[in-house]
């Protein structure tokens, strides 16, 4: 153990691993019979999720070796980058999949990501950028580029990807905030934000059904609740110990995105309360391991990167868990590590590279 501590930190990287072995065993059990209806082969998303994890090693590889201040150079044109990605979304290249245009089509190929995953960490390196240049050595300013720098990053997912909006807005203000937010500034984003969720949200009538529905999750099963009621059913009927491993009666043309977005329900069919606890434990045991490595670092730039990513991720899984369980409103978010893979899972896993690498001894690195 402690050569492994000369590396990383021993109980963030158990964590990491644990929750992508989990992923592994949930992606066969809850995409076996969708794999069988749409290419005949069971296995089939199974094997594509084992080549994203393997893509995903290679990005955690990358992002433990290589220096911040790469990362740090970078940050500006990977913001613009992204953001020009995420507009795309809004021309013919975008692709809507359940009403919402999340997935970027790449022209002459059959690949698809979804740009956002992008985003949620090229802006925390920008923000990060931000950050120090005007707030490092106790200054004070910069509040106006950093505030338009948040703005714009939320606000062109917003519209086709709520969820994700929220999780890059958690992860860059909380970055802002241990900058050295005042009270006259967070009064001033917490009015924009309310004035925000007012003229886009509250007065939108579907959005505010959509976002509502989970208050009463069986009032209309057949349309906009049907995701949560099955996932709820899921849940209820796996109990305290489940109904044991590829024994899910709910993914069966029941629970739409039983491997991707409510992969939880799954996890609490086939191991109960038992199985949900332990995920549960261990996504808290990487925040904990990630908020202790922001604490030790030397640099403000390490400590907003560190805190970005832990909370990034951090806040993506309970907003994931939260909506499988009805405490939230049901907008589609994947469950960092377990989910099926794609871009989510790799860049996931580029970022848990680059906190692991903070996380050793916490000298400048």
């Amino acid at each position: 153990m402690e050569r492994i501590r000369k590396y990383a930190d021993p109980p963030l990287l158990i964590a990491i691993v644990l929750l992508l072995i989990i992923g592994v065993f949930m992606v066969a059990s809850s995409s076996f019979t969708a794999g069988l209806a749409e290419y005949g082969k069971g296995t089939h998303f199974l094997e594509r999720h084992i080549i994203f994890l393997l893509i995903g090693v290679v990005a955690a590889g990358v992002g433990y070796v290589l220096p911040l201040k790469v990362f740090q150079r970078l940050a500006f044109p990977m913001w613009v980058l992204s953001m020009v990605l995420c507009a795309a979304l809004y021309t013919r290249l975008g692709v809507n999949v359940n009403g919402a245009t999340r997935w970027l089509a790449i022209p002459g190929t059959k690949i698809q990501f979804m740009p956002a995953d992008i985003l949620k960490y090229a802006s925390i390196f920008y923000t990060a950028n931000l950050c120090v240049i005007h707030r490092g050595k106790k200054k004070k300013g910069g509040f106006l580029p950093i505030v338009i720098v948040i703005g714009l990053s939320v606000g062109i997912v917003m519209n086709e990807d709520f969820s994700s909006a929220m999780v890059i807005a958690i992860s860059l203000l909380g970055m802002f905030f241990i900058s050295g937010m005042n009270f006259a500034e967070f009064v001033s984003i917490l009015t924009m934000g309310i004035a925000f969720m007012y003229v886009f949200v509250f007065r939108v009538a579907y959005r505010m059904k959509r976002l509502t529905s989970f208050i009463n999750p069986f009032d209309d099963i057949g349309n906009t609740d049907w995701q949560l009621a099955h996932s709820l059913y899921a849940i209820g009927t796996g109990s305290v110990t489940g109904i044991g491993y590829f024994r899910s009666h709910e993914v069966f043309d029941r629970l739409p995105e039983a491997y991707n977005d409510f992969i939880f329900a799954v996890i609490g069919e086939e191991f109960g309360f038992i199985g949900t606890t332990v995920v549960i434990a261990l996504f808290a045991l990487f925040i904990q391991r990630g908020f202790l490595t922001a604490l030790k670092q030397n640099s403000l730039y390490e400590k907003l990167i560190a805190t970005g990513i832990f909370l990034s991720i951090g806040f993506q899984a309970f907003f994931n868990m939260g909506v499988a369980v009805g405490i939230l409103p049901v907008t589609g978010i994947t469950l960092p590590f377990i989910s099926f893979g794609g871009t989510a899972l790799i860049f996931v896993m580029g970022m848990s590279g680059i906190l692991l690498r903070l996380s050793r001894k916490g000298e400048s690195k």
